[in-house]
């Protein structure tokens, strides 16, 4: 058997953590929030990004929202019809997205 050294394990290390940024990044978006900061899905100006930087100023605006309200909110947005209802306010424009941004922080209050 021929001995591996030192070079072989850090580049195989290298490679797999190479390999593992590029996976969470792209096909594995909470994660790479979660673990990177990062992730393909909320980059500068996608609508994911769009619509998390519009609810946070609604919900920093609003003195009334509470960790409750907060809560209600992450749930009516885990949910596939808003996801999809703010994805296409999104793509038609700035007002249309915070008027429906707006309804739904209202329906979570």
């Amino acid at each position: 058997m021929a001995r591996r050294g030192f070079f072989h394990a850090f580049l195989s290390a290298v490679i797999a953590a190479v390999l593992s940024f590029f996976v969470m990044y792209f096909f594995i978006p909470s994660m790479g929030m979660q673990f990177l900061g990062v992730s393909f899905a909320l980059r500068e100006g996608s609508v994911n990004a769009q619509v998390l930087d519009v609810i946070s100023e609604q919900a920093q605006g609003n003195p009334d929202f509470s960790k409750e309200s907060f809560a209600r909110l992450q749930e009516l947005l885990s949910s596939p019809e808003v996801r999809e209802q703010l994805k296409d306010a999104a793509k038609d424009g700035q007002q249309a997205l915070e008027s429906a941004v707006k309804q739904v922080t209202e329906r979570a209050q």
